[in-house]
């Protein structure tokens, strides 16, 4: 993970930014409800320093998979964790709008009798139980500001050794607008190439911020899996392969390419709703492309 710069550079409690009231409202431990509704605002950043700060073990866990949203993740995974008698640990569970109402219900009753603190985060409040909100102080997290971003991203690159500059940095951030997170990503594949690949790079961002035709050239050209990998890495895997399938569909490409890529976003939109990591579904779906 330390290769990913998102994780490497995860900030402690006083670099957290863009969020200076919920830092005031996380003095008093309690069980807390993280929300925003874009990605890359620090829900999960902030758990992680919290704990850091106090010193105290956090077990993290995430309710997108099929595993881990159903009833019986809550009660043969986290109520046992949860009655050891310590109280200095924090269960971080991200994605918590994914689990299901039997799930909810009976985390209610695992939070009420905890040994620690729950911190939940979610970027759809409206799937959250009336039960859970009850129980727990609710913070919303607003999107990083264009100034922040910059003064974050302009640390990471000192510290990294990367060479851009102002207006390169601006169209990173212009890209992900509130998403530090993957503004982050971005900033790491420009660094990881030569200048013309980063400059055209950096040109695909405009628009959904998604490299499709970028994507499609080196998929179907040169069958470069690595650079197709690379060039996805910041943005959502999901909405990737909805908008490189919808892009490649519509374009002028060969029959058989069309067919191929077909084929390769059914599979990924399979595995999405079974619940593989979407990671990998994402690399299955680049090699599909390109064999």
């Amino acid at each position: 993970m330390s290769n990913i710069w998102a994780e490497k550079y995860r900030p402690s409690l006083d670099e957290i930014v863009g969020q200076d009231p919920i830092l005031e409202s996380i003095s008093s431990l309690q069980h807390f409800i993280f929300y925003s509704q874009k990605a890359g605002t620090g829900k999960t950043s902030l758990a992680h320093a919290m704990a850091k700060s106090l010193g105290w073990p956090i077990h993290v866990f995430n309710a997108s998979s099929k595993a881990t949203r159903g009833i019986e993740f809550v009660e043969e995974h986290l109520l046992p964790m949860s009655r050891t008698g310590n109280k200095r640990q924090f269960f971080l569970l991200d994605e918590a709008d994914q689990l299901t109402p039997a799930a909810q219900s009976a985390l209610k009753g695992v939070i009420e009798n905890s040994h620690g603190y729950f911190i939940l985060t979610c970027n759809d409040l409206s799937k959250i139980s009336d039960w859970l909100k009850s129980r727990c102080f609710v913070c919303n997290f607003k999107p990083i500001s264009e100034d922040d971003m910059m003064t974050r991203l302009s640390i990471i690159a000192g510290k990294e050794g990367v060479k851009v500059t102002s207006p390169q940095m601006r169209m990173i951030i212009d890209a992900h607008k509130g998403d530090l997170r993957n503004a982050i990503g971005a900033l790491q594949v420009y660094a990881s190439m030569d200048d013309e690949k980063a400059e055209r790079f950096l040109l695909s961002l405009s628009g959904n911020g998604i490299p499709t035709q970028e994507f499609l050239y080196h998929a179907f050209t040169d069958s470069d899996f690595d650079y197709c990998l690379k060039i996805l890495a910041p943005h959502s895997p999901r909405i990737s392969v909805k908008e490189i399938f919808k892009f490649g569909m519509e374009s002028k490409g060969q029959s058989n390419n069309k067919l191929k890529l077909l084929d390769a976003a059914v599979t990924a939109e399979r595995d999405f709703l079974l619940g593989v990591d979407e990671n990998i579904a994402l690399a299955n779906f680049v090699r599909m492309c390109i064999a």
